[in-house]
């Protein structure tokens, strides 16, 4: 009889989960939903950075960068650049922030 309690005891443990194991189950579960949360919102928020955004205005047009801000435009998060031309003109250049492309220039 005694060695039939023991083996139900033996095999009522090896059935159940340890609770640290359980726990950790539900921590690992809640980790890994939080990592993709996250990396949702930063695809959803990934934006070129300015410097960039400059570098590539610096190689495709003549002149100079003499401020930036940014902003929203149309509900668009944008870059408005003042670009110094030369012979002193000065110009706005909008950049798509998530994008880096161009929308307009006056």
């Amino acid at each position: 009889m005694k060695r039939y309690l023991i083996f139900l005891a033996a095999a009522a443990a090896l059935a159940a989960p340890p609770a640290a194991s359980a726990s950790q189950t539900t921590g690992t579960l809640l980790a890994n939903a939080s990592t993709q949360q996250f990396r949702a919102r930063q695809d959803d928020g990934q934006r070129v950075s300015l410097s960039e955004v400059v570098r590539r205005l610096r190689a495709s047009r003549q002149g100079q960068m003499v401020d930036a801000q940014a902003t929203t435009r149309d509900g668009r998060a944008i870059y408005v650049i003042i670009w110094e031309y030369p012979g002193g003109r000065i110009g706005n250049i909008y950049v798509d922030q998530r994008t880096g492309a161009v929308l307009g220039e006056d």
